[in-house]
C-alpha cells in the first residue's frame, strides 16, 4: 500500500497544520510518511501545498504528479493543483459549502471539518485512528479562542458522505 494525498489552500488555512497531524498518526500506526510541505509566500496571500505519502514500506521517492487523495481549500489552490493528474478521491469547499453553511461552520472553521473528513477516510483505510488525529488536534488547538467552533466542525463529519 502506498497512499499519496496532495493537500491545497491558501496560506494560514492550516494545510501545514493538517499535514502534520495526518503524518503524526499514520506514523503512530506504524507506517512509513514522507511528507513534503510547499508554502513559499503563503504569508502574503500565496498556496500552501502539503505532499504526503502513506507507506506500509519503504518510501523511495518522496514526489508524486498522480494524488489518491486532494484536498482543496480555495480557488486559487484549485488552479494551482489543476496540473496534477487528480484519480479516485477529491475534496473540495464548493462541494460541500451548503453543508458547511447549513451547519454555521465559520471560514476559519473549514480546515477542521475537511481533516475530520479526511480522517475519516484514512482512518476506514486503516492508515491511521481518526481519534488520534482528535486527540492531537485537541493538544495543538484546545486552548484557542475558536476550539469550541473547531471541535464542532470536527465533529459534523462522522455522519457526512465522502
Amino acid at each position: 500500500m502506498n497512499l499519496k494525498i496532495l493537500l491545497s489552500g491558501d496560506g494560514g488555512q492550516g494545510i501545514q497544520l493538517m499535514s502534520d497531524l495526518v503524518c503524526r498518526a499514520a506514523i503512530q500506526r506504524g507506517f512509513f510518511v514522507s511528507h513534503i510541505p510547499n508554502y513559499g509566500l503563503e504569508q502574503r496571500g500565496g498556496v500552501s501545498l502539503a505532499f504526503i505519502q502513506i507507506s506500509d514500506s519503504e518510501i523511495a521517492y518522496p514526489k508524486f504528479s498522480k494524488p489518491d487523495i486532494t484536498l482543496i481549500l480555495s480557488h486559487q489552490a484549485e488552479e494551482r493543483t489543476a496540473k496534477f493528474s487528480i484519480t479516485n478521491s477529491q475534496f473540495s469547499v464548493k462541494d460541500y459549502e451548503e453543508i458547511l453553511k447549513k451547519n454555521n461552520i465559520p471560514h476559519q472553521s473549514y480546515n477542521m471539518f475537511f481533516l475530520g473528513l479526511l480522517a475519516r477516510m484514512l482512518g476506514e483505510k486503516g492508515v491511521l485512528q481518526r481519534e488520534k488525529v482528535f486527540e492531537l488536534l485537541r493538544e495543538k488547538l484546545e486552548k484557542k479562542p475558536n476550539w469550541e467552533e473547531n471541535k464542532r466542525a470536527w465533529e459534523l463529519t462522522k455522519n457526512i458522505r465522502y
